[in-house]
């Protein structure tokens, strides 16, 4: 199921790629501005999805409860009818959102003049196409060992046992079940003091809030995986100004391993984290000990491309925070500002890092 809904993800994303009227927009600030509106109509379009869907689901509830012609039926029958109703009617709204998603994307793409070559090529697994469809479907990234990276070394065999299986039900299930049973729970609990048709009136400015809400994160996501696209070397340029290959070892390994630990740590690697692997040199330079400011450089610049993965995990909290105290709350305050002004706003890196 889960590889078939990728599937048509992936046709629906290559296919607005080529058809899209977007085309790409040098100007920064004609370029944010238009990433700004067209992520905001995708928002809004969610929330009127879940409108119309909310409004079929209540006028087939008005009728079962209220009319004449319905009476007679059984409460199992209406039980069965408003759920399948629900059910279904959450399921095309769904697609909707996911498709007008991945057609926003390709968009934004086009705007940040990313070649369609990067966005036609769907081979890799880690490849801009299966990183878009992942943020779509809420899959925050890439599970798999690459680089001699595992990021689900740490998790032990129960847990990868545990993980696969909730893996297999979680895409769908979260996002449609999630609604029906909030439904039914608002129906049953408003439904004793008040028709149960009337209640679910009630809960609909709800459920358009929460597919706004949703649909806003998702676009976020998108949105710092295609700028990561080309934020990633500039960031990149930006901390190590001597080039990659001429980091010492200290710097290097210190770099690496940080970015080994927030991995783990966040069991999955986000597209910038891999774009970033994928430009390391071959050859690794000899581990030693990093200086001080060596340090203080790896942990700049890890916190940076951290922040340019979405927001913090739970299990990635302590990780940052250990950043936050070598580096201090100004500079933090700072990088953090930098990259979300790059990202949001297009702003170029221009503070010296070294």
């Amino acid at each position: 199921m889960i590889s078939r809904l990728q599937e048509w993800a992936i046709t629906r994303f290559v296919g607005a790629v080529a058809s899209n009227p977007e085309v790409h927009i040098e100007n920064r600030q004609e370029a944010d501005a238009r990433l700004d509106l067209i992520g905001n109509l995708v928002i809004v379009r969610a929330g009127l999805a879940g409108l119309i869907s909310g409004m079929a689901v209540i006028g087939l509830a008005f009728f079962l409860y209220e009319h004449p012609a319905a009476s007679e039926l059984s409460p199992t029958v209406v039980f069965i009818a408003l759920t399948l109703a629900s059910s279904l009617a959450t399921a095309f709204e769904l697609v909707f959102i996911y498709r007008d998603a991945l057609q926003t994307a390709a968009r934004m793409a086009s705007i940040l003049g990313i070649p369609n070559e990067d966005l036609e090529s769907v081979e890799l697994e880690h490849s801009i196409p299966h990183w878009l469809i992942h943020a779509a479907l809420g899959a925050p990234g890439f599970k798999a060992t690459m680089f001699g990276i595992d990021p689900l070394a740490r998790i032990g065999k129960l847990g990868n046992v545990i993980r696969k299986l909730l893996s297999k039900v979680r895409v769908v299930a979260s996002a449609t079940m999630f609604k029906i049973i909030l439904r039914r729970m608002w129906g049953r609990l408003v439904g004793r003091v008040a028709v149960r048709a009337y209640s679910m009136v009630v809960a609909l400015p709800f459920f358009i809030l929460l597919n706004m809400f949703g649909t806003r994160s998702m676009i976020r996501d998108m949105r710092s995986r295609l700028v990561g696209h080309d934020l990633t070397p500039k960031l990149v340029e930006h901390a190590f100004p001597e080039g990659l290959d001429g980091l010492s070892g200290g710097l290097y390994h210190e770099v690496y391993d940080g970015l080994n630990e927030q991995i783990h740590t966040a069991r999955f690697m986000h597209p910038n984290q891999i774009r970033f692997l994928l430009m390391l040199p071959s050859e690794a330079p000899s581990k030693t000990s990093g200086t001080v400011d060596e340090k203080r450089r790896a942990h700049r610049f890890l916190l940076a491309l951290f922040c340019m993965s979405g927001d913090a995990t739970p299990r990635c909290r302590k990780l940052i925070r250990r950043l936050e105290g070598d580096l201090g709350s100004v500079e933090v305050a700072r990088v953090r500002q930098e990259i979300d002004d790059a990202i949001h706003d297009l702003t170029p890196l221009s503070r010296p890092w070294h």
